[in-house]
């Protein structure tokens, strides 16, 4: 039980993600592409999980991942030197390195607060309140205490 339980649990979460996307319409995703929107949703309680998470994915897209940079890791390096003509032309590499590491911080936040939230999303992406985790708790409690009996 417990093995396809860890299977299922990241199947449900990237096919949830997936289909977030696709709800998503195109001039929301340039949106996001443009502007770290991510980080006023993360902070928003009422925000959509799903939607939070295609902004962070839309924003960092063909964008070299600070943390591998801050650790000189050659995939992110690599990254920079494959990047089309056009792209170059629009953003230099130097530029595009300095942006990355300017959100470093609020990347590592994002991914801890991803982490956090997964097990707490709700069927229509909302994130559970405090008092709707404490319910969950108090009747998972009861459960487990009428099951011992």
């Amino acid at each position: 039980m417990r093995k396809t339980t860890i299977i299922l649990l990241p199947l449900l979460f990237f096919l949830q993600l997936s289909i977030a996307q696709s709800q998503i319409g195109k001039e929301k995703r340039k949106e996001f592409r443009k502007s770290p929107k991510w980080k006023e949703m993360m902070k928003n309680p009422n925000a959509n999980f799903n939607e939070t998470s295609v902004a962070f994915e839309e924003f960092w897209k063909g964008k070299p991942n600070p943390l591998e940079l801050m650790e000189g890791e050659e995939e992110a390096l690599e990254e920079l030197k494959e990047r089309s003509f056009i792209s170059r032309l629009f953003k230099s590499n130097k530029a595009l390195k300095k942006e990355s590491l300017q959100y470093a911080e609020d990347f590592k936040r994002f991914k801890f607060w991803r982490i956090q939230s997964e097990g707490l999303v709700k069927s229509d992406g909302r994130i559970m309140s405090e008092d709707e985790i404490q319910e969950m708790a108090r009747q998972e409690l009861q459960r487990r205490q009428e099951t011992k009996q």
